[in-house]
């Protein structure tokens, strides 16, 4: 495929799964957030275009990936940026800025929010985002084996905080993370 064929199936791609992307990062961050990152991804991915798989769902599945891993550069930055703020001010360390998940003030979201960043993901992968097993092992870049062993330890260790909701998140993650 040359750059002209590989261009227009990008084009192409762009109007059938803007919608989708959009949607899959406005689930993870704020609505200015997930625009910048929706342009960082097909930006990405026009620069990776040669790298497009034939395959119309892989072709999206590969932006998903691409859309997965700008959001936690976002997040990383974010983070950074929240750091060095805080160094300047020469304030106490506050929580980093709250988002859209908190505000709904749901036992669920709150029972997610203590759970790892792992968690997180692979939970909504597969029920926000309505992904096979298959499709998440493509998006997160592991096996279908390992898709099964993280999910169901993923909603055990949801299953237990929405049970016994513990009183120190921190703890929660801790030993969700010592648990792996």
């Amino acid at each position: 495929m040359d750059a002209d064929e590989s261009s227009e199936r990008l084009e192409q791609l762009f109007r059938q799964t803007f919608r989708r992307v959009m949607a899959y990062c406005l689930r993870r961050t704020g609505d200015a957030a997930a625009h910048d990152a929706v342009a960082e991804v097909y930006a990405v991915a026009w620069r990776r275009r040669r790298h497009l798989p034939e395959d119309g769902e892989e072709a999206v599945l590969w932006l998903l990936g691409i859309a997965r891993r700008v959001l936690a550069n976002q997040a990383r930055s974010q983070r950074r940026w929240s750091r060095l703020l805080l160094r300047v001010a020469e304030q106490p360390d506050s929580p980093g800025p709250r988002h859209p998940e908190h505000d709904a003030g749901d036992e669920l979201m709150a029972a997610l929010e203590q759970g790892s960043a792992a968690d997180r993901e692979l939970l909504r992968l597969a029920y926000w985002d309505d992904l096979s097993r298959q499709e998440i092992a493509s998006v997160l870049g592991i096996s279908v084996g390992a898709v099964d062993t993280r999910l169901h330890r993923a909603r055990q260790r949801l299953k237990e905080r929405l049970a016994a909701p513990s009183s120190d998140p921190h703890a929660t993650k801790e030993k969700d993370h010592a648990e792996r």
